[in-house]
């Protein structure tokens, strides 16, 4: 009878399967998690408000021109370029002070094919279940499907505006907010929590911002419904991996999709 010895036998991991222990190098728990969260993601927001308003003071504008800038495309450029990079340095800050390597984050090995498939797959989970989250939402509390969300994007009339838009949309947003939400926020929840547990206040808290993007006003509850969503669907693809190329993918795909349809089929 053929037998196989077990010790001479090596059968490959998963080429998506996470580190031994990927929270091993979490050295922070839930409270740091939010605490740090909060501070650099949000006030990251305010402050760049700040820099981006008070630049054209400092050159002499009219309050005219101060305006018309900060309703500009390049304005808005300009903001979400030092918001993520304010985010960024608070974060780094953080992660030197505790002697943190950027792997802790989800950033164990280089980006493979198979994180390619997984992104195609993890799009489509979350396109059905949002389909089936939003029609809950609306047949049960009346949540309006048609909110429009406002994207600070409204005057792109030229390819220079379009690209300013597209890494403002779909490259720096999905990069950020994976380290921060999915890489930093979920790994400090989840080394106390259950996997549920820490996806859940992810989610919620990464949803929230999103409620105050309406266009007309109000709070825009479909924009937290897709959000809290897609927030579960990345969550989980972080916690099977153990890294973040497949979390960036779905959610730069997502960006970009509606990027391609707001910005070149519309215009």
């Amino acid at each position: 009878m053929l037998s196989v010895s077990s010790k001479r036998l090596k059968v490959p991991a998963l080429a998506t399967a996470p580190p031994q222990n990927f929270l091993s190098a979490v050295t922070w728990g839930p409270t740091a998690a939010i605490l740090v969260t909060v501070l650099s993601f949000f006030l990251a927001q305010v402050l760049s408000a700040g820099v981006v308003g008070l630049l054209p003071s400092l050159l002499g504008w009219s309050r005219e021109e101060v305006n018309s800038w900060l309703n500009s495309v390049p304005g808005q450029f300009v903001f979400v370029v030092v918001a993520e990079g304010l985010t960024l340095s608070i974060l780094w800050w953080f992660l030197k002070r505790r002697k943190v390597s950027i792997k802790a984050l989800g950033f164990y090995r280089k980006p493979l094919l198979t994180d390619l498939a997984l992104v195609c797959i993890g799009f489509v989970v979350y396109y059905a279940l949002l389909a089936l989250a939003a029609g809950i939402a609306n047949s049960a509390f009346h949540v309006n499907l048609d909110q429009k969300q406002e994207l600070g994007f409204d005057d792109v009339t030229n390819n220079l505006h379009r690209l300013m838009a597209f890494v403002s949309l779909v490259v720096l947003p999905p990069v950020v907010e994976e380290i921060v939400f999915r890489g930093f926020l979920y790994g400090g929840l989840r080394k106390k929590m259950n996997m549920w547990g820490a996806m859940l206040v992810t989610s919620l808290l990464f949803a929230a911002p999103h409620l105050l993007e309406s266009q007309g006003g109000g709070l825009l509850w479909i924009a937290a419904v897709d959000t809290l969503v897609l927030s579960f669907v990345l969550c989980y693809l972080r916690e099977k991996t153990g890294n973040l190329w497949a979390s960036i993918g779905v959610h730069a795909l997502k960006n970009g999709l509606a990027f391609l349809y707001l910005f070149i089929l519309v215009h």
